[in-house]
């Protein structure tokens, strides 16, 4: 009883309260003129988008993002609290434009080094290139890495140029960051990118430093996470003293964060699309936080002008881009359409390219291989390299029966699922409202008949699809080179191409009551 109620006062003494009747619900402690102000600039997934792109659902008619304004937007915020404010990167700095394909990611490594970031996290997507290319990267950045969990196997030391947190003194307020990769990043990368390394589990990193940053007096923790949102929401469950979790990883848009307890996470989309703005009133004779808030930015083409020194340290880099990408590729004869968790038309642009290729009986394939939509008119090389970036991701062929197929296609399908299991040579209708596990209220081959549940076939994917716990032994596994090259090949050959996607998906609306 005693317990419960030292968590109650907690509860009510840093403003994060229980979801309670407005009426019975206590009132914050009011923040006073002698309250610090702590803002926690924040930024995730940018994977390498030096250029602006059009996103009506975020800009309206004006385009996005591009590292150059998102520089003016963060620079413009640091000038509202200069003294107070801390620049926060939770990983996946590079790999996913062409710019960054052509260095390694050290040009936009180079570009960000004007940022000047306090702490920046790695994300599973630094290490793509292999462990020589992320320690160019690090170089080129010229910011304090945190990477709690990724320790060497030699000796169980944090990686070599990387330390598990930071400890930054803020207007008299100490606050400690922690550093998270996604534990699981073996589903991501090959072994050979991660030798000497090992990923520990986020919560077991957590706990040990937890006590060690309290005992150094921090005041305010804050864990820097490329873990993704369910997997944060489980760290703030699992670990209550925890004040903060900026997140990466799930590309999740959190306009006003999300309070999991005691714990704010927040978390700012990806691509530079948006700049994520979580402030802190610290009380300052308690060093406890009294009150907070989180909001995401668009970082809007037509409102920011782009930062001079970011736009000169890309400019050859981009002239370079511009040599390689400017070869015409096809027409699009209206704006293309990608999507995670819709099969749009580039979506299935790509399956169809790798079921073509392998000649498997059918297809799945993740949804997150698309990373953009590709504009109207003629489509060059960096149009489409945009639209599957990654260079790294393989096409695989194996064995499964119908019965596995469908396990995979309905665990895409959970409520917290941020791809889809886009098919070829095979569509299914789900019905979102039906309990997790038992959503696919179809699914049959070109022919009409029925998915065989009982029936062995071959089946195509992405390389990183293969690795899901379904499939992770199937039998007759063969990897046939990378996706990206056949996802060019079909678009040239299929060019002109108009955003008319087929019902391959076919998601079911509840009936009326």
């Amino acid at each position: 009883m005693f317990r419960n109620l030292m968590h109650s006062l907690r509860l009510l003494g840093q403003g994060h309260l229980p979801a309670v009747p407005d009426r019975a619900r206590p009132q914050p402690t009011p923040v006073t003129q002698e309250a610090i102000q702590i803002d926690l600039v924040h930024v995730n997934d940018l994977h390498g988008a030096v250029d602006p792109m059009l996103d009506g659902a975020v800009g309206g008619d004006s385009l996005v993002g591009g590292l150059s304004r998102l520089k003016t937007a963060v620079d413009r915020t640091r000038a509202e609290n200069p003294q107070g404010t801390l620049l926060l990167n939770a990983g996946d700095l590079a790999e996913g434009s062409m710019i960054a394909y052509l260095t390694r990611g050290r040009s936009v490594a180079e570009a960000m080094k004007p940022f000047k970031f306090d702490a920046v996290a790695l994300g599973n997507h630094d290490f793509a290139w292999g462990q020589a290319a992320l320690s160019g990267m690090i170089g080129a950045l010229g910011a304090p890495i945190v990477a709690a969990n990724v320790v060497k196997t030699s000796d169980g030391t944090v990686m070599d140029g990387a330390a598990p947190y930071v400890m930054k003194q803020v207007q008299g307020v100490n606050v400690a960051v922690i550093g998270l990769d996604t534990p699981n990043i073996r589903h991501y990368v090959a072994d050979e990118k991660l030798e000497g390394l090992d990923f520990k589990g986020g919560a077991e990193t957590v706990a040990r430093y937890l006590p060690e940053v309290r005992a150094k007096g921090a005041d305010v923790v804050v864990v820097l996470s490329h873990m993704g949102f369910e997997e944060d929401r489980k760290l703030a469950r699992d670990l209550p003293g925890i004040d903060v979790i900026v997140g990466g990883h799930s590309h999740t848009r959190l306009p006003e964060g999300h309070r999991e307890g005691d714990t704010l996470i927040v978390q700012a989309g990806s691509l530079s699309k948006f700049m994520g703005r979580a402030t802190l009133h610290v009380d300052p004779s308690t060093r406890r936080i009294i009150q907070s808030e989180a909001r995401i930015v668009p970082v809007l083409v037509d409102e920011l002008s782009p930062d001079p020194e970011v736009e000169r340290i890309l400019a050859p880099y981009m002239a370079e881009a511009e040599q390689v990408g400017s070869r015409p590729m096809g027409l699009a004869t209206e704006n293309l359409r990608h999507g995670h968790r819709e099969a749009h038309k580039l979506n299935q642009i790509h399956a169809d390219s790798l079921l073509k290729a392998s000649g498997a009986d059918l297809g799945i394939c993740n949804s997150r291989t698309l990373r953009n939509n590709v504009p109207k008119g003629e489509v060059t090389f960096k149009d489409l390299y945009s639209a599957l970036p990654f260079t790294e991701e393989n096409c695989v062929v194996l064995r499964a029966t119908g019965r596995e197929v469908l396990a995979e296609i309905e665990d895409d399908l959970r409520d917290s699922a941020t791809e889809l299991a886009i098919p070829t040579g095979l569509r299914y209708e789900y019905d979102p409202s039906r309990p997790e596990g038992s959503r696919v209220v179809g699914c049959t081959l070109p022919d009409g008949s029925p998915l065989d549940m009982d029936r062995e076939y071959t089946v195509v994917m992405n390389e990183t699809m293969s690795k899901k716990k379904v499939f992770h032994d199937a039998p007759g596994r063969q990897v046939l080179g990378p996706v990206q090259p056949l996802f060019f090949e079909a678009f040239q050959q299929g060019s002109p191409w108009s955003d008319d996607a087929d019902d391959r998906v076919r998601r079911l609306e509840p009936s009326p009551a």
